[in-house]
């Protein structure tokens, strides 16, 4: 089945020390009127601030080189420009705790407030709260052009990288982050498809990883499989709880293939 792929990746960043540092009011750009970079790449290609983050997107991909390159291409400008222009450091890390002087800036406390949904009980997922006011997490969520059924698509997505996610994102970060976000089946309709939203932004950072999730994608595409009410429960299980014994034995099961 053929497809495109873009991504919105959230990234944080760190001073010298290592200390994470809150990019508001320093990057530019907004959901509503994000900022277009590279005169010589495709116009798609942009950058903004999301809360404490900075946030890179690319125009869809029609097959996994152009996937890679895009993907690429916006990581390493926005890593270089950060370097660049603040001084700081990329920070390969998916969940935060900052100081409070750095969440004082108004933008700090703006989270997205567009709803998401669960792929598998197919209602609006809450309104994430934390019980420590000061974290804050980064996805690396997946925009899937697709005409296949959205739901037959994410629970699938759920499956081929969901699943293998628990095991290839077993950071404490990742435990923090699904306080909040990247529960099983996590998604928002669109016009083209979908998005997939259960990825943190662990994948972003290994060439090998960019690859696997184009990989994924197109296996879980083509997988013509129909869960039953008890697969299906174990899946979510699996990615809710970060079950590792659990994503190891699916893994078997349905010969996944890891990076």
């Amino acid at each position: 089945m053929s497809f495109t792929l873009g991504t919105d990746t959230e990234l944080f960043a760190t001073d010298s020390t290592g200390k994470h540092r809150s990019l508001c009011g320093l990057v530019g750009g907004t959901k509503e009127d994000p900022m277009p970079f590279g005169v010589d790449y495709h116009p798609m290609f942009a950058y903004q601030e999301d809360n404490v983050a900075v946030e890179f997107n690319i125009p869809p991909s029609v097959c996994r080189s152009d996937w890679f390159h895009n993907t690429v291409i916006a990581r390493d400008f926005v890593k270089a420009k950060i370097q660049k222009e603040l001084g700081l450091t990329i920070a390969k890390d998916c969940a935060v705790s900052f100081d409070k002087k750095e969440l004082s800036h108004p933008n700090a406390l703006v989270f997205g407030c567009e709803p998401d949904y669960d792929a598998w009980k197919l209602v609006e997922n809450k309104k994430p709260t934390s019980t420590n006011p000061q974290l804050r997490t980064a996805g690396g969520h997946v925009h899937v052009g697709s005409p296949m059924d959205m739901v037959k698509g994410v629970q699938n997505m759920d499956l081929f990288l969901g699943v293998p996610s628990i095991i290839l994102d077993n950071s404490s970060g990742s435990v923090m982050r699904r306080e909040l976000y990247g529960k099983a089946g996590a998604m928002r309709p669109k016009p083209y498809g979908w998005e997939y939203r259960t990825l943190s932004n662990f994948w972003v950072f290994d060439d090998n990883l960019i690859n696997w999730v184009w990989n994924a994608t197109e296996k879980a595409l083509n997988f013509r499989h129909k869960f039953t009410a008890k697969e299906g429960k174990i899946i979510t299980n699996c990615i809710n709880t970060g079950d590792v014994k659990t994503a190891e034995d699916l893994i078997k099961h349905y010969k996944l293939v890891m990076p």
